[in-house]
């Protein structure tokens, strides 16, 4: 059984303190995602691993790289045909932001454009830089920068690093990619189990009876080691198409969350042929 698991359980630390770090060595965790940015739809991907970090003090100029499709469409994003020349544009901007000294937060498709985020101690020469790469290779596609100053990273924060729902879509999302690389048809109807966990079993019990009424159908209740936070395990199921998860967990983390509890995640069997 392939399952999602989430990080509702553990609880992130940021560190003390960044002066010296090596940008190099930071971590890369990617997730992609959709949502509306004052009402036009957007295509973000960002790093999720620098939640831990942001904001680091030493790298408070933001930097805004701006690449205009050639092509979009009435709702600002690019065209099919489009996108495969915009990811080898964002691969040829990527090997040259790995030689300047910038953080690159997340990159953004909305209005007509492709948005790259960065973050550097000082923007000196890195327009330079970046306008010189795309020229290169890419001279059909015009670009624009902007720089601010964002020592809290709200662009990142507020703006890039995604909600509740968009946490669990991307994580959903994993799961139903792993699926369909086993050759399933995730438009199949079958069993998919779900996991919660809470602080008591009196909240563990709301929960239960909530998603019952729900269609949900309790097939695991267990008790872990007493000292965890959330020691009470709950699973429950219902049959569902793994294609239309996402209101499915949706609803499980808005429950459990109003009970005290954490969403943990699901998973299901390979769909009967």
């Amino acid at each position: 059984m392939l399952q999602g698991q989430q990080s509702s359980l553990n609880v992130i630390k940021k560190e003390e303190g960044h002066m010296g770090i090596d940008i190099k060595e930071l971590e890369q965790n990617w997730g992609l995602y959709m949502q509306e940015v004052d009402g036009k739809p957007a295509v973000i991907r960002t790093n999720l691993a620098l939640l831990e970090l942001a904001p680091i003090e030493e790298y408070a100029q933001r930097i805004q790289f701006a690449v205009y499709y050639r092509t979009p469409t009435e709702r600002g994003l690019p065209t099919e045909d489009e996108n495969p020349r915009l990811w080898e544009v964002e691969d040829t901007l990527y090997e040259c932001m790995e030689t300047l000294d910038v953080i690159y937060a997340g990159v953004m498709k909305r209005d007509n454009r492709v948005n790259f985020f960065l973050y550097a101690k000082s923007a000196e020469g890195i327009e330079e830089a970046l306008v010189k790469a795309l020229a290169e290779k890419y001279p059909d596609y015009k670009s624009q920068l902007w720089v601010d100053e964002d020592a809290a990273w709200e662009c990142y924060l507020e703006l890039l690093y995604p909600d509740k729902y968009s946490l669990q879509e991307i994580a959903n999302s994993k799961v139903l990619r792993a699926l369909i690389s086993e050759g399933d048809d995730v438009s199949k109807v079958r069993y998919v189990e779900h996991w919660a966990y809470f602080s008591s079993k009196e909240s563990a019990e709301q929960f239960l009876d909530r998603v019952v009424a729900e269609g949900f159908e309790a097939f695991k209740t267990n008790v872990l080691d007493s000292e965890d936070d959330y020691p009470y395990q709950v699973g429950v199921a219902r049959r569902d198409a793994p294609e239309d998860i996402h209101p499915v967990t949706w609803l499980l983390l808005d429950v459990a969350e109003e009970f005290g509890g954490c969403y943990d995640g699901w998973g299901c069997g390979k769909a009967e042929a």
